[in-house]
């Protein structure tokens, strides 16, 4: 064999190992690329087996050559092997575009020329030092330089050849990821559909950008010069193509890993709410937060405020310019609005894992409360939630999932943005009969008010699921509870919540202010307890600190008031904002607002010295009498420092302007009520009607002369002329109006002499104003 046949054998040997190898690369992805489950795990160990094979053929095509070279071949020559090997004794020259005397100088040294008739002969006697034995027998090769310098041989035009490539490599990657992750995510499609080939269009931009200048530059130094687009000659034989190539290569094979890296990393965190509460959404630290601590904290962002399917994509994606711009220009609403408005339909999204129907039952819940006293007493409530569902295979349709398992549909109108008056409600049942429930005065047959008709959702109830934000009061009661806060320590309640309830500029001031607040307490109120059990209470600032934190954002302008949650009653109307009791159909039927209608309480009894539990009613701690039984939950509780458990308590512009001391009417001198000294309960029997007739009769428990029969019922009629000429005569005065509407609140009958001489006062002058709005009165402060 002769040595030309060896180099090309070993070439050939080595050049299809290579390519076996590929192809074995390709066989062996292809299950992983169209598998939709695979693990990470196993795409590695199938990343590292490819990595493998692809060494093994390199290393048999280079190690062939290798071979070669010390058997006195020139590596130069590797690219003949194959076609040597396929052909035996032919070389296309046509394919290889080879020199004819190279060619001459081969077919020579097969058949054994002399040195007289060989060209080669006279190559090798002229020989340059250092050149190797193949090159001797074939002669030297010159470097290939072009005519004219190319116009792609330049910075830009490199610099787009690299960036297109490193944009195909990671759209590769990305897709590889894509498709063997087990959920979509818009905001990753983000990346793989617009900055990607965003990328990859930026780097081909710059390809004919870079040629277009250099041509122009060309040009402008001499316009003579003739131009002409010559493609790269690729010519291995070139040592500084060869150069180039290798450094090509060990590029790539270094960048690889680094871009599946980069690329995987990236997809996982374009995946995660850290990308869409940090990365871009920097003023929605409040959700964020809130989010981190919620049950739906491993669920992506995406998942509910998008979902699947190109519409709401598209959608969103328009709404996130709008909202990157403002970012831009820093004019983001603050608090940002909710996205009640914004979100789709809870049955694409929510009921992918949460589905209503199939709910059924009863929940045991309890409720554990602390009040704000010395002791900080602890109360439990037991009771049953009925959830319910509408499967009856699964139990009794009932409950409160029944609002979203109905054959039916209900629908309602708010006259707010936050959902929260709803003055119109329409439930047509699975016959078709129509019911349409008002609470606005008008007849169910009436104009619909004003505002957008929505269908009931989820949404409409569950409005937090993934961003409540807790109440002061609800905050402090969990951590009492579970002991991160010491009950014993007297009045840390109330205290904890006096803390948290002011308004701080910003949060550096709150943690000052919530340490200082509660230090002095102890130290002026409790200063054996502050010298003894200093630990504990900084531990409750720590705490109280903690809820602030979670809670509060004065950078965005959020507390707990601020999205009003209506699971429940408690703290904003929830679902008495249709179960009011207000709300009445044509035919004369309510809106349920029984407490039964959602609730079974198990109350607590002793029977034969145990203790039972009985279903019943709920018990208020204290007894709801009068008016105050038909008072919404959250008039009351409000999440922050709960009202005195005394009259003055709620009705505090009541005792003020019968003492004389209402502000806002500091212009007209009046004395203070002649009873003021008086307790309410003198006056106001709360198991009676809260009628003129009712308190009239009390009035003559004490003045039983006859000439006081009647007096209340002439003091109210004289007060409502005085108010109704003083409303007509002012018309839409909107400073007189706030006069009157203080004077009605405060009660005019709880000091007559000073209701006249303010509203004759203001009859006469039409100079007295009210400026007073820090106390504002409550919507029962009327007799």
């Amino acid at each position: 064999m002769t040595v030309h046949r060896l180099r090309k054998l070993l070439t050939g040997i080595g050049a299809i190992l290579a390519m076996v190898s590929l192809l074995a690369m390709i066989i062996s992805a292809s299950p992983a690329l169209l598998a939709q489950s695979v693990r990470l795990d196993q795409v590695a160990t199938d990343l590292l087996k490819l990595a493998v094979l692809l060494l093994v053929g390199l290393a048999g095509m280079f190690g062939s050559a290798l071979i070669a070279r010390k058997q006195g071949l020139s590596m130069s020559h590797w690219r003949l092997g194959l076609d040597g090997l396929l052909r035996s004794r032919r070389i296309a020259s046509s394919a290889f575009t080879m020199p004819t005397e190279l060619l001459q100088a081969n077919s020579d040294h097969d058949s054994g020329p002399t040195p007289e008739s060989s060209p080669a002969s006279e190559n090798l006697s002229n020989q340059t030092p250092g050149m190797d034995e193949g090159e001797e027998s074939l002669g030297r090769r010159e470097s290939y330089r072009p005519q004219f310098p190319p116009l792609w041989n330049n910075f830009i035009t490199y610099t787009g050849f690299f960036i297109s490539l490193m944009g195909v490599m990671l759209m590769l990657t990305f897709g590889l990821f894509s498709m063997i992750s087990s959920h979509t995510n818009p905001y990753v499609d983000i990346i793989g559909y617009l900055v990607l080939p965003g990328v990859l269009f930026v780097g081909v931009t710059l390809v004919p950008a870079g040629i277009f200048i250099k041509s122009w530059r060309i040009k402008r130094k001499d316009p003579t010069q003739k131009l002409v687009m010559r493609f790269p000659r690729i010519d291995f034989n070139d040592p500084i193509q060869r150069r180039a190539a290798k450094v090509v290569l060990v590029s790539i094979f270094v960048l690889l890993p680094v871009v599946g890296v980069s690329s995987y990393h990236g997809y996982h965190y374009a995946d995660s709410a850290d990308f869409c509460a940090k990365a871009c959404h920097v003023p929605m630290e409040p959700q964020a937060t809130t989010y981190e601590h919620s049950a739906h904290a491993r669920v992506s962002c995406a998942e509910c405020h998008i979902g699947s399917g190109a519409s709401w994509f598209v959608k969103s994606k328009l709404s996130g310019t709008r909202q990157v711009l403002a970012m831009w220009r820093n004019s983001f609403s603050r608090p940002i609005p909710p996205a009640i408005h914004e979100l789709r339909p809870a049955r694409e999204t929510c009921e992918k894992c949460h589905w209503p129907k199939k709910f059924f039952g009863q929940q045991l819940r309890r409720i554990v409360h602390f009040r704000s006293d010395e002791k900080n007493t602890r109360l439990e409530f037991d009771m049953l939630l009925k959830t319910g569902g509408g499967d009856e295979s699964m139990g009794r349709a009932e409950g409160i999932h029944l609002h979203m398992a109905l054959e039916g549909q209900i629908e309602y109108i708010a006259s707010d943005a936050l959902l929260q008056d709803i003055p119109w409600v329409r439930f047509v049942d699975k016959t078709g009969v129509e019911s349409i429930y008002r609470n606005d005065g008008m007849p169910s047959s009436g104009p619909q008010p004003s505002g957008a008709i929505r269908k009931l959702d989820c949404m409409d109830c569950h409005n937090r699921p993934a961003h409540k934000f807790q109440s002061p009061s609800n905050a402090i009661d969990i951590f009492l509870e579970v002991g991160r806060i010491d009950t014993t320590l007297p009045f840390i309640k109330r205290e904890a919540l006096a803390a948290l309830v002011v308004p701080y500029p910003d949060r550096e001031t709150a943690e000052r202010e919530i340490g200082s607040r509660l230090i002095d307490f102890y130290e002026s109120q409790y200063p054996k307890i502050w010298e003894a059990r200093k630990a504990s209470v900084k531990q409750a600032i720590d705490i109280t600190r903690l809820a602030y934190s979670k809670n509060f954002f004065p950078d965005m302008r959020v507390d707990w008031r601020t999205y009003p949650d209506n699971i429940g009653h408690k703290i904003s109307a929830g679902c008495f904002r249709c179960h009011d009791g207000q709300h009445v159909d044509q035919r004369g039927e309510r809106l349920s607002h029984a407490c039964n209608s959602c609730h079974t309480f198990l109350n607590p009894i002793e029977k034969n010295g145990h203790n039972l539990t009985q279903e019943g009613e709920f018990i208020h701690p204290y007894e709801l009498q009068g008016s105050h039984a038909s008072l919404r939950c959250d008039q009351c509780h409000t999440g922050g420092q709960s009202p005195p458990t005394s009259c003055d308590g709620c009705h505090d512009s009541v005792t003020e302007f019968r003492g004389g001391l209402l502000l806002g009417f500091e212009q007209i001198k009046y004395e203070p009520d002649p009873m003021r000294d008086l307790d309410c309960e003198a006056c106001h029997n709360l198991s009676e009607p809260t009628t003129i007739e009712t308190i009239d009769a009390m009035c003559m428990d004490c003045h039983d002369d006859e000439a006081f029969e009647g007096m209340l019922a002439s003091w109210s009629k004289e007060a409502e002329q005085l108010l109704s000429q003083a409303q007509n005569k002012f018309g839409n005065d909107t400073e007189k109006f706030d006069v009157l509407q203080a004077l009605r609140k405060s009660g005019p009958m709880h000091n007559i002499q000073a209701t006249r001489a303010i509203l004759q006062g203001l009859l006469s002058s039409e100079k007295i104003s009210t400026g007073a709005t820090d106390n504002q009165p409550s919507e029962h402060d009327e007799p």
